[in-house]
């Protein structure tokens, strides 16, 4: 079994990304959570120092009321409404016929006017150059009914600033331990989320060079998607191993004897003494030498159709109709040289297919080939192209000897050669077709020919424009 390699630290982690993605949007939050219980409690704090500062106010009136005082106060009242731990408080009760009355010692700017009995008045102002807060409220004078005395109440707001900043400490505080919190649970989470996928890495790496598939291993369901592709790398490399070992198998076999043939015709060239003998073995050499060509180009060619393909970059629309002739072009010369008919015959429609160019291109190529090399000269081979329904079928047939019926269901076999089949063939012809037409959803039929020889027909589901 093969270790996994140490993973190098890189910033490529998806540990790391998971981490700034709750980073991000969970410091917004803290920090706009702050900001919210800072602002209430700031605000809280402020009504209950206002409640404070008019409770003083209330109880300045009910004094005076009570003691039935025209709003002189003692110097024992006076140091009592004027003290306080932090900054200071101020005072005065002024009536609205004979001004001020009593105040303290710094003057108290009038705010708005409040109504008699009525509501009372805050606002903000200044007192010896110190932010304050006053309230004001309005009650019937004691000694004068009709006279109306004001009572005002203040204090400076460092009180009320000293709690705010004890609010953001603890605010501050609170949201760093949260933070703090937070930021554990997330490590702790992405981590043994993560540990999902050590059944994945335990697998592959238990198996090592094995093309092992992942199967059922209990992964996420989002994780699924991925080991499906991993299999389906794995099952493409396992067909490429099996393509490669076939490849191997029948080179082996193939060129075993033509091999020792040009070894042992190239020895008889090199020693004869006679030109005769000489000339027989070279010759000899240069048939040898096409046939190894030609299973080795045959070869190639199956093992590139037995390769898997690619549907989505390989399988193109393909106008049949438009390929065979150039196909058919390819073999006139040799046609005409054989004096064979070769003839071709297609609807006057376009046939439009789903198709590896370059594989089809290979297996019609095959079947022409095959037919031209049996028939005798003066024959006849004709292709024709057919629609029926939505699928398109290619025919390719000849005069020849053909097959007999036992012989048709073992066409397309890879090596099979038929009894009566002529020299220097491979075998592997007919076994290229099979595969192509496979990897294109094709059906392959050989049967006789009307003509007297083989019938090949490649049936293909058609592309069907519904519009």
């Amino acid at each position: 079994m093969i270790a996994p390699p140490r993973a190098a630290p890189t910033r490529n982690s998806l540990r790391r990304r998971l981490l700034l993605f709750l980073l991000v949007p969970v410091a917004v939050t803290v920090v706009l959570v702050s900001v919210l219980v800072y602002v209430i409690a700031s605000n809280y704090a402020d009504r209950i120092h206002d409640d404070s500062l008019l409770e003083d106010a209330y109880g300045l009136a009910k004094m005076l009321k009570s003691s039935g005082s025209d709003g002189q106060l003692s110097p024992q009242a006076s140091f009592l409404l004027e003290y306080s731990k932090q900054g200071h408080n101020y005072y005065s009760v002024r009536s609205l016929r004979r001004g001020t009355i009593s105040a303290s010692g710094e003057a108290i700017a009038a705010g708005a006017l409040p109504s008699r009995c009525g509501a009372p008045v805050f606002y903000d102002t200044r007192i010896a150059g110190v932010q304050s807060r006053a309230v004001s409220v309005a009650i019937r004078a004691p000694t004068d009914p009709s006279d109306t005395l004001v009572v005002t109440v203040a204090e400076t707001v460092l009180d009320r600033q000293l709690r705010a900043r004890q609010i953001l400490i603890m605010s501050i505080l609170l949201q760093l331990v949260l933070t703090t919190v937070l930021l554990a649970l997330m490590w702790r989470g992405v981590t043994h989320g993560l540990r999902a996928l050590d059944p994945l890495i335990q697998h592959l790496a238990r198996h090592g060079q094995e093309l092992v598939p992942i199967g059922d291993i209990e992964v996420p369901a989002e994780i699924r998607p991925l080991s499906w592709t991993i299999d389906a790398l794995l099952e493409r490399i396992r067909r490429l191993f099996v393509v490669q070992e076939y490849f191997i198998a029948d080179a082996a076999h193939q060129l075993r004897t033509p091999l020792a043939g040009l070894s042992l015709h190239a020895d008889r060239a090199r020693t004869s003494a006679n030109e005769k003998d000489r000339s027989a073995a070279l010759a000899q050499v240069q048939i040898l030498t096409m046939r190894v060509g030609r299973i080795a180009s045959q070869l190639l060619a199956l093992t590139r159709a037995q390769a898997p393909a690619d549907p989505v970059a390989r399988m193109q629309p393909l106008r049949l109709d438009r390929l065979l002739p150039d196909i058919l072009a390819g073999h006139v010369d040799r046609a005409m040289h054989g004096d064979i008919d070769l003839g071709y015959d297609a609807p006057p429609v376009a046939v439009t297919i789903r198709a590896d160019r370059y594989a089809l291109h290979d297996a019609i190529d095959n079947l022409l080939d095959n037919a031209l090399s049996y028939v005798a000269r003066g024959g006849t081979v004709n292709i024709a192209l057919s629609v029926d329904g939505d699928r398109a079928i290619v025919s390719v047939e000849d005069d020849g000897p053909g097959v007999g019926d036992e012989i048709l269901p073992r066409l397309g076999d890879r090596f099979f050669r038929a009894p009566d089949a002529i020299e220097g063939g491979t075998g592997l012809g007919l076994a290229i077709v099979r595969r192509i037409a496979d990897r294109h959803d094709a059906q392959v039929r050989y049967r006789r020919s009307a003509l007297g020889g083989l019938r090949v027909e490649l049936d293909f589901p058609m592309i069907v424009d519904r519009s």
